[in-house]
């Protein structure tokens, strides 16, 4: 399914669908998969059961749509595109899909499994690396131990010449 994010209406597109924001409200929702830059709310969505937060990167201008059920346990990140009321007639597809691409999934994976268990629990909790295994392999996992994780991958890169981008 295709996402997009009217910034100047607030308006999150999800597929042929329009979720209009319950609230707009500014928090810090997590860290950005693109640069690692502390993502911030920018607006809150209602759509079929589920609860959807859009967050922007003031880093890299990246914005993410973070789906929860409703009982606010977190589904998965979407990154998707954004747009302003002139763009809307030229970008019909507003965005990238909810599938996960495989090639990049796939790779994430092999890179996890190469890591020696030993440096990984160096620097990351065991609920880290199970949610960054999780994630790798398009699991659920507990979005709070992704998110912590992903703080940490500066300091496993310094320390051991690894990137890692779960």
């Amino acid at each position: 399914m295709d996402y997009g994010y009217d910034l100047k209406n607030n308006i999150l597109h999800i597929g042929a669908n329009q979720a209009p924001a319950y609230d707009i409200e500014t928090n810090e929702i997590g860290v950005c998969s693109a640069c690692g830059a502390s993502l911030s709310s920018i607006s809150y969505h209602s759509f079929n059961d589920s609860l959807i937060i859009v967050g922007k990167c003031p880093g890299c201008n990246s914005i993410y749509a973070n789906v929860y059920n409703t009982d606010w346990t977190w589904l998965d990140e979407i990154a998707i595109s954004h747009f302003s009321k002139k763009d809307q007639g030229k970008n019909s597809s507003c965005g990238t899909s909810q599938e996960v691409d495989e090639s990049s999934a796939n790779a994430a994976l092999k890179l996890l499994n190469a890591i020696p268990m030993k440096q990984l629990q160096t620097i990351f909790s065991p609920a880290e690396i199970n949610a960054m295994f999780a994630r790798a392999k398009g699991d659920d996992c507990v979005r709070q131990y992704l998110y912590n994780a992903r703080k940490k991958y500066g300091t496993f890169e310094d320390v051991f010449g690894i990137t890692i981008n779960v």
